[in-house]
């Protein structure tokens, strides 16, 4: 099991917060109509990837806060 995301004790800047909140509107819009009936099996599969390109962006990022925490001496 992964270590918790504790994004409230990581420097979260405003660029962060930015590209957070983007990709978070994108997986919901993806999971939104994946979710409609009339979305095709082969669409579906397709935004199965996008999120999983999303969730690995995300972790890029988390990944960066705690290697930047960790070097200064943080969480």
């Amino acid at each position: 099991m992964s270590k918790p995301i504790r994004l409230y004790l990581l420097d979260y800047r405003p660029r962060h917060r930015a590209a957070s909140a983007s990709l978070a509107q994108r997986h919901l819009k993806l999971v939104l109509e994946s979710g409609h009936r009339r979305t095709s099996p082969k669409r579906r599969a397709e935004i199965v990837q996008e999120i999983e390109a999303i969730r690995a962006e995300r972790d890029s990022i988390i990944a960066r806060l705690r290697k930047e925490a960790e070097v200064q001496g943080g969480p």
